[in-house]
């Protein structure tokens, strides 16, 4: 069923988005002048220039393939990552084909549209209220495009139940070798977590950057595609989509992206659970950069690493309560040791 599910959101959807803006436009091809307005001819002021309507009609449906071949790629690539993490980003490419989909094939549509049965460009008229409509509808149909490819996707899979561990631990207690009762025993915590924000706003970029070169090259030409540059810068954002933390008889280690942080147990005086709101979290950010030491990933419930020089250290952790434990039991046995 969620095999079913991915095929009509990745690729029925899109497809028949495609099928039919290609249909239309074949069926008003002959009601159409050979070419359009490119720049100007709204609210009665004279075209400045114009386009040909089949060079217009094989940009925009080759901007709406380009997305869909680009989102297939991008879905399979997706294979590698755990479960949740794949689930996610594997939505929002599927949200993000669908919007640029809808959006720009309903651009072309709706220049189209105002061209019919005119003999020549400087024939077509197009009042200012349709100008904005152009605008605003293609919004609303990738809107309507990506929630149906949402619901397509659903929620993301359960996570497999581990009858020998309590409920929402992420690992466990690993033994290195065989030995007695008592020793040679290590404690290992981890938990990897996708950052949905991360993936939405690699995602938004995704959209944006077909949907501004779909509204701009019809009106001020080939220097339109300048409107790519946030697809292009969108990819940068993947490897941030997660990040993984682990607890084991040494240290605390965070991996998010290219970035590792390591701290030793023997550098924390304690571990306890902290409330971070998002107004602070806002704050700092603004004020002190997205690369400072002290700031978690995410606001909310975070784990706090009261180090022994004094300082705090706040990590973004879903199951706080099992972290503090675990730092707060390793710690002790360090300086038991």
């Amino acid at each position: 069923m969620r095999r079913a599910r991915w095929i009509a959101g990745i690729g029925l959807l899109p497809g028949a988005l495609l099928a039919g803006a290609t249909a239309t436009t074949l069926a008003w091809r002959g009601r159409l002048p050979d070419r359009l307005p490119n720049q100007g001819g709204v609210g009665g002021r004279p075209v400045e220039t114009t386009i040909p309507v089949d060079t217009l009609a094989a940009l925009l449906i080759g901007v709406a393939l380009a997305a869909w071949i680009a989102g297939l790629v991008a879905f399979l690539a997706a294979g590698w990552l755990p479960r949740t993490p794949r689930h996610w980003l594997r939505a929002g490419i599927q949200v993000a084909v669908a919007a640029v989909a809808g959006a720009v094939l309903t651009i072309l549509l709706m220049v189209l549209n105002a061209a019919l049965d005119a003999a020549t460009a400087a024939d077509v008229r197009i009042s200012w209220a349709y100008f904005a409509a152009t605008m605003a509808m293609p919004a609303g149909a990738a809107v309507v495009s990506g929630l149906v490819a949402l619901l397509l996707a659903g929620r993301a899979p359960a996570q497999r139940p581990d009858p020998h561990q309590p409920a929402g631990v992420a690992a466990t207690v690993a033994t290195d070798r065989p030995a007695p009762a008592g020793g040679g025993e290590r404690l290992l915590w981890w938990e990897s977590r996708s950052l949905r924000p991360v993936v939405w706003a690699a995602a938004a970029l995704a959209i944006t950057g077909p949907l501004l070169t779909a509204l701009l090259v019809p009106f001020v030409g080939v220097s339109g595609w300048a409107g790519l540059a946030p697809t292009v810068t969108a990819p940068i954002l993947l490897p941030f989509t997660r990040y993984r933390l682990a607890i084991d008889a040494r240290e605390v280690r965070l991996a998010f992206g290219l970035y590792r942080w390591r701290l030793p147990l023997t550098a924390i005086a304690s571990a306890e659970e902290a409330r971070l709101d998002a107004s602070t979290w806002l704050v700092r950010g603004m004020l002190r950069g997205a690369t400072e030491s002290t700031l978690p990933l995410l606001p909310g419930r975070v784990l706090a690493l009261r180090l022994t020089d004094g300082t705090q250290r706040l990590v973004t952790c879903r199951d706080v309560a099992t972290a503090v434990e675990a730092v707060n039991t390793l710690r002790a046995r360090v300086a038991a040791g």
